[in-house]
């Protein structure tokens, strides 16, 4: 009996209670890999497919620089605005440090804050996400 006519036999399911228990094996044994292969070369046509769509989406133009500005237009002059930035700072510092005298259970006169770097987050938009959602769905 070949593979064909044995898998016309398993899917009936009147004939299936007259195979041998060889035959039933095979042929669950074939459909399953048949079933696997099927699955696999799927898999491999999608990553086909959505790698050739990152590579057309995904084109990096070659930039030259920016354009030189003609001389005859001047950059406006901006007047600096320093006095909101240094009040700015001072209320961070004020809070910051108001913030870790409470946590280390001390005064404010004990703490010295003579530096703050702000730190580039690194993580992913998906990430944030997460963590967006996390803290908004305890409320």
């Amino acid at each position: 009996m070949t593979t064909t006519e044995l898998l016309k036999q398993f899917a009936d399911p009147n004939v299936i209670h007259s195979l041998s228990i060889t035959d039933k094996l095979l042929a669950g044994l074939v459909t399953t890999l048949m079933g696997m292969g099927i699955t696999f070369i799927a898999l491999i046509i999608l990553q086909i497919i959505i790698s050739l769509m990152d590579r057309l989406l995904n084109r990096t133009t070659t930039v030259t620089g920016p354009a030189p500005l003609p001389a005859s237009v001047a950059a406006p002059e901006t007047t600096p605005a320093a006095p909101a930035v240094l009040q700015d700072d001072q209320e961070l510092v004020a809070v910051l440090t108001t913030a870790i005298a409470m946590e280390m259970k001390t005064s404010v006169g004990n703490i010295v804050i003579r530096n703050i770097e702000k730190i580039e987050d690194r993580s992913s938009a998906w990430n944030r996400a997460g963590i967006i959602e996390q803290m908004n769905s305890r409320f």
